[in-house]
C-alpha cells in the first residue's frame, strides 16, 4: 500500500547533540527525575539489557525506548522508585550544606540598654560641669594630710555640696547596674544568652541597681540603730559622710573608662576592665584606710572596725550574692 502524500513527511537532517555534524539524526529522549521512573506499555516487558534489543533499537543512533518525548504522546505509566535502585545499592545520601544561625547578639548590645548608658554618660558629663568647684574639692582632699584621719568626714559646708554627693551617689548605683549587665554579659553561655529577651538587660541593669539601692538603705539603717544604742550620733554622722565621699569619689574616677567599657563590642575592651579593676581596688584601700582613721582618731578599738566592716559592708553583699547565684 503506498502512503499518500499528505501521510507521509520528508526526512530532515538534525544536527548531532554531541558531534554537531548535521548528518547525524538529532538524539532526544525523556530523562527521568531523580526518584521516578516513566515507563511506556509498549516496552512493558522488555529487558532492555538484551544485547539484541539494543542493537535493534540504538541501530539508527535514536532513543527508541524514549520515543514519546519526541512525539510528544502523553505517558501511560508512571512508577516510583527509591534512590537506591536510580544510583546503586552502595550510593549514600549527603546531607546539604546548612547554613549556621547567627549568634544571638549580646545583652549589653542592645539598642534600649545602649541608649540607657548614653543617658547616664550625658548626666555624668552634666553633673561634672555644673559641679566643678566641688569635684575640684572632692579630689583636692585626697592630697591633704591624713594625720587627723578627717579628711573625709569633715563636711566642707553648704547644702550645694551635699546635694552634689547625693546626686553622684544615685548616679554610682545606677552605674552599678550598668557594670553588672557588662560583666554578667561577659560570662554568660551563649545557650542561656539566647533564651533571654533583648529588652531584659535594662531592666536586670535597673534591678542591679534597685538592690544596691536595698544595701546602701540596710547599711545606713544598721549604723544608725548602733549609734542609737551606743550614744555616739555624732561619729555616725562622720561615719556615713565619709562613706558618700567615697562612693562619689569612687563614681567620678571609675565612671569614664566603664561608660567605654560598656560600650565595646563583646569580646574587647579588656584595658578599661584591667583600669576599672585597679580603680576599684584603690578606691576599696582608700575607704578601709579613711575609716580605720576614722575609728582610731575617736578612740575605738580595732576589734569594734572589724565587727562594722563585716556586719555592715561585707554580710549584705555576699548574701545577695549567694541569692544571685542560687
Amino acid at each position: 500500500m503506498n502512503s499518500s502524500p499528505a501521510h507521509t513527511q520528508p526526512a530532515v537532517p538534525a544536527a548531532d547533540s554531541v558531534s554537531g555534524t548535521p548528518d547525524a539524526p538529532a538524539r532526544t529522549g525523556y530523562v527521568p527525575g531523580p526518584d521516578t521512573l516513566r515507563a511506556e506499555t509498549d516496552f512493558a516487558g522488555t529487558n532492555f539489557a538484551n544485547p539484541a534489543f539494543a542493537e535493534t533499537a540504538f541501530a539508527d543512533g535514536g532513543s527508541a525506548p524514549f520515543s514519546v518525548a519526541a512525539t510528544g504522546a502523553a505517558p501511560s505509566e508512571w512508577r516510583d522508585t527509591t534512590s537506591a535502585a536510580i544510583f546503586g545499592a552502595q550510593s549514600t545520601l549527603a546531607e546539604p550544606a546548612r547554613i549556621p544561625l547567627a549568634p544571638p547578639p549580646p545583652l549589653a548590645e542592645n539598642a534600649l540598654f545602649q541608649s540607657f548608658v548614653l543617658l547616664l554618660a550625658a548626666t555624668y558629663a552634666m553633673l561634672l560641669y555644673r559641679n566643678l568647684g566641688d569635684v575640684r574639692t572632692l579630689l583636692g582632699r585626697i592630697s591633704r594630710d591624713a594625720a587627723t584621719g578627717k579628711r573625709f568626714s569633715e563636711d566642707p559646708g553648704g547644702s550645694g555640696y551635699s546635694r552634689f554627693l547625693n546626686i553622684a551617689t544615685a548616679i554610682g548605683l545606677l552605674f552599678l547596674g550598668v557594670a553588672a549587665v557588662k560583666y554578667g554579659d561577659t560570662l554568660m553561655p551563649g545557650r542561656l544568652a539566647a533564651s533571654i529577651p533583648q529588652g531584659a538587660a535594662l531592666i536586670f541593669s535597673l534591678l542591679v541597681s534597685l538592690a544596691s539601692l536595698g544595701i546602701a538603705a540596710y547599711q545606713t539603717i544598721a549604723v544608725r540603730l548602733a549609734g542609737a544604742l551606743t550614744l555616739s550620733q555624732p561619729f555616725i554622722a562622720q561615719l556615713m559622710l565619709l562613706k558618700r565621699t567615697c562612693f562619689a569619689l569612687g563614681m567620678i574616677l571609675i565612671s569614664p573608662p566603664l561608660l567605654l567599657f560598656a560600650l565595646c563590642p563583646q569580646g574587647t575592651g579588656g584595658v578599661w576592665f584591667c583600669i576599672i579593676a585597679v580603680e576599684l581596688a584603690a578606691a576599696a584601700v582608700l575607704y578601709l584606710k579613711e575609716t580605720l582613721n576614722l575609728f582610731l582618731s575617736k578612740k575605738v578599738s580595732i576589734l569594734h572596725w572589724f565587727l562594722y566592716l563585716c556586719t555592715v559592708e561585707v554580710f549584705p553583699v555576699s548574701l545577695l550574692w549567694l541569692l544571685a547565684v542560687k
